[in-house]
């Protein structure tokens, strides 16, 4: 009789694949069948070996138990241990349910906003430079506004949209290297 991995296995069962029979489809049929049969019967025979039997009452903790001087989950207080734990004592779930009930309530019932900076005041110069702009696109799309020849009003209108453009470029900032540059703190609420 030829040696196998399985024991239950006789030599009339189908051929592993690849080791030179193969199974007929009939065959894996009806070893298929006898698998699916198996599922059904109770077991009657150790399925391993003697010295691998299955512990028959709970299983012994093992290893060091944490915490030292807390208290310790898995002795049960039967052993009288004053650390152990009885069926009476709360749960590590009670204990969550519980955490933080006695710090007290420190928020505001209400949020109120700090008062919004003033606006910064607009110099004269600016508004200037932003009417003498308006005042060009106006006078470009109606040369007939003024009553002077289409060409000089085409002119001034030009100007004013030029010079006010330019005066309100001459009034940035320059940003020069040396200038330093805002903290960068993140998204700040």
């Amino acid at each position: 009789m030829p040696a196998t991995d399985d024991p239950d296995r006789t030599p009339a069962d189908p051929a592993r694949p690849g080791s030179g029979n193969e199974a007929t489809p009939e065959q894996v049929d009806a070893e298929f069948a006898r698998i699916v049969a198996g599922f059904d019967t109770p077991l009657t025979a150790r399925t391993w070996p003697a010295g691998e039997e299955p512990p028959t009452g709970p299983p012994a903790p093992t290893g060091p138990v944490w915490p030292a001087g807390g208290p310790i989950l898995n002795r049960p207080a039967l052993t009288g241990d004053p650390r152990g734990v009885s069926p009476g004592d709360p749960s590590l779930l009670d204990s969550l349910d519980t955490f933080g009930s006695g710090v007290p309530d420190d928020t505001p019932d209400e949020f109120v906003p700090p008062p919004p900076p003033p606006l910064p005041r607009v110099p004269f110069a600016a508004i200037v430079a932003v009417l003498s702009i308006i005042f060009g696109f106006v006078l470009f799309f109606d040369t007939r506004l003024l009553p002077f020849n289409e060409r000089a009003s085409m002119l001034l209108a030009l100007v004013c949209i030029l010079g006010g453009a330019t005066a309100l470029i001459m009034r940035l900032r320059p940003g020069d290297e040396d200038d330093e540059l805002p903290p960068d703190d993140g998204a700040v609420v």
